[in-house]
């Protein structure tokens, strides 16, 4: 890693009307309102040059989110409130970033780093707890489940995956809280989860067609601790 880059880390919402932009289309897209703010970034070395950006583990489609983040790598340290209100500026509404804090330039990638993430799925109404409850334990005896991936065919390991649940019963019906650990063929997908769950207990028709699902906190697990993505940032640089 260049010592001369300064690596910025800005926090930004996937905002629910934007929950079916893929992932390309949304680096696509922050590259641009990156350009259009004349932030100072970096580019890589080679043939194809391309801005040194790094994203946190892609989103399934269908799916916001509160909690998502990019490391920029800049050739001028700018100041953080600075660089946050002229990116603000430039990016839609349901993609702006709420907060930027420099980091130590030689942390893991993004990707890798940030690999505990909390979700919410509501399930709507006509389900209890109980119901709930008996298919995530049925899944978990099971070990393994597969969904389909565009055209292909993928296994997911639950115990690799899987960390905990909760069940809440709000005004609109019941939600599940979810907390997953990235493993090692990447992430689980919550919805497809929840649906092979209850695909155990012969209940795969009880759940409604369109899981309204959002991440709404990312962490680094080290040896049993949650680890913000902010904790681990350098002292603030003044403007």
């Amino acid at each position: 890693m260049n010592p001369d880059l300064h690596r910025l880390r800005f926090a930004y919402p996937k905002g629910s009307r934007l929950a079916f932009l893929g992932h390309l289309e949304l680096v696509s897209t922050i590259g641009r309102s990156i350009r259009r703010a004349g932030l100072p970034f970096a580019v890589s070395h080679g043939f194809a040059r391309r801005m040194r950006i790094q994203f946190t583990s892609a989103l399934p489609v269908g799916v916001s989110s509160r909690a998502e983040y990019f490391d920029l790598f800049l050739v001028e340290q700018l100041g953080e409130r600075a660089a946050l209100e002229r990116l603000s500026r430039t990016t839609p509404t349901a993609l702006r970033p709420f907060e930027a804090r420099y980091v130590e330039a030689a942390l893991p990638a993004l990707e890798a780093w940030l690999d505990r993430s909390s979700w919410r799925l509501d399930l709507g109404r006509g389900l209890d707890r109980a119901m709930v409850d008996d298919a995530i334990a049925a899944l978990c005896e099971q070990g393994t489940f597969t969904y389909m991936r565009g055209e292909r065919e993928k296994m997911v390991d639950v115990r690799a995956g899987y960390v905990s649940h909760e069940v809440a019963c709000e005004e609109e019906g019941l939600v599940l809280g979810l907390e997953t650990l990235l493993g090692p063929t990447g992430a689980m997908r919550p919805e497809a989860f929840i649906r092979a769950a209850f695909a155990c207990i012969g209940h795969a028709e009880a759940l409604p067609g369109y899981l309204r699902c959002e991440r709404v906190a990312q962490y680094h697990l080290d040896d049993g601790a949650l680890v913000e993505p902010f904790q681990l940032s350098l002292p603030q640089f003044v403007d």
